[in-house]
């Protein structure tokens, strides 16, 4: 009995043995069948992908055309070609130009533009720019060169997720040098409330950042010619349901309660150092009302300094200057600027400070 159930044994076992045999020998024309398949799966879901990304570009273009032309603004370009194919740009963009088409006459123009998709993951795109450009602005063409410019728009399940751009050692050939700049705009998730709150809940949140800006000496401005830093942190207060058409998406954003708060705004401009908060509301017009609570050193000098400019209004700046002034302190005993609390607001082309109008764009 004993040997029957050993042979027994010994049977299964080699029947168990076989496959493990079998691949044992051939595991090199294995992993080469296994490659060959990662291999050619790995190619047509890049090559979809990619196609797709195509497509989805083509039609993101068009509308962002239709969006810029409402807001006064228009691109073109000299070639543009689409590639599926891997280790290819999936986008490349020659002589890429964006330019104002009402008002003051402005151009940004690109040698040549690339775009890249993530391989795997997120569904983003990268478009870097490459061998410079030019800025136009009236009369004045200037070259403009960067170490690094690129440009992240990432779309999730739900739709848009986030955009960052970022542009490092940006020279503006005669106008200005800017170690970086930063803008992130991201969508924020929308937490579920009750429908009958009067909650509003910001559903985008923003930051703007620039850094060490020279400004050639040689221009006509009050301020140095040394931007420490410029910084702005934004919510996007209200739900934005994109539409066709810019202004219907912004009119019904504002018909809901739609504003723009800015909990933090930092600029260090000598001789200006100023911290604010405050909000953006829009009429029916789309015209911004903007009101700051400020702290300030430096804008009593700042002031001045335009005064004498002539560009702003000397009746009112002398009445600010003097509420301002009595409002002034040192708030350490080395600083050689007061510190002064303010409000300072914008309303139909019109700067005010201390509800005192200094400034207006409509004479």
């Amino acid at each position: 009995m004993k040997k029957f159930i050993l042979q027994y044994l010994g049977l299964i076992w080699s029947n168990i043995s076989k496959p493990f045999t079998f691949i044992r020998h051939r595991v090199a024309a294995i992993f080469a069948c296994l490659f060959s398949f990662c291999i050619v799966f790995g190619g047509i879901y890049i090559t979809a992908s990619r196609t797709i990304a195509i497509k989805q570009i083509r039609s993101e273009m068009v509308k962002t055309i239709g969006w810029l032309n409402e807001i006064g603004l228009d691109i073109s370009y000299d070639k543009i070609e689409f590639n599926s194919v891997f280790f290819f740009p999936l986008v490349t963009i020659d002589n890429f130009q964006i330019y104002n088409i009402k008002g003051l006459t402005w151009t940004l123009r690109f040698d040549k533009i690339n775009a890249y998709p993530n391989i795997f993951g997120a569904k983003r795109i990268r478009f870097t720019s490459e061998g410079g450009g030019k800025f136009i602005f009236n009369d004045f063409l200037s070259d403009m060169s960067s170490a690094q410019t690129f440009l992240d728009i990432t779309a999730g399940t739900s739709g848009f997720e986030n955009l960052m751009f970022h542009s490092e050692d940006i020279n503006i050939h005669d106008f200005a040098k800017i170690e970086n700049i930063t803008y992130l705009l991201e969508s924020l998730p929308q937490t579920r409330i009750d429908t009958n709150s009067s909650i509003t809940l910001p559903s985008f949140e923003s930051l703007f950042e620039v850094n060490n800006v020279e400004i050639n000496g040689l221009l006509n401005y009050p301020l140095s010619s040394h931007l420490t830093l410029l910084y702005a942190k934004a919510n996007i207060i209200g739900r934005v349901n994109p539409d066709s058409s810019l202004l219907t998406t912004l009119e019904t954003w504002l018909h809901d309660g739609g504003f723009i708060e800015i909990p933090n705004l930092i600029v260090q401009w000598s001789p200006l150092t100023l911290v604010g908060r405050g909000d953006i509301n829009f009429n029916e017009k789309l015209s911004p009302r903007i009101n700051f609570n400020t702290s300030s050193k430096g804008i009593l000098r700042l002031l001045q300094d335009l005064q004498e400019n002539n560009f702003l209004e000397s009746k009112n700046v002398f009445v600010a200057n003097i509420l301002l002034s009595n409002k002034a302190y040192k708030l350490n005993p080395e600083d050689s600027e007061m510190t002064v609390s303010t409000p300072i607001s914008y309303s139909d082309g019109k700067i005010s400070i201390e509800n005192l109008t200094i400034k207006d764009f409509n004479k």
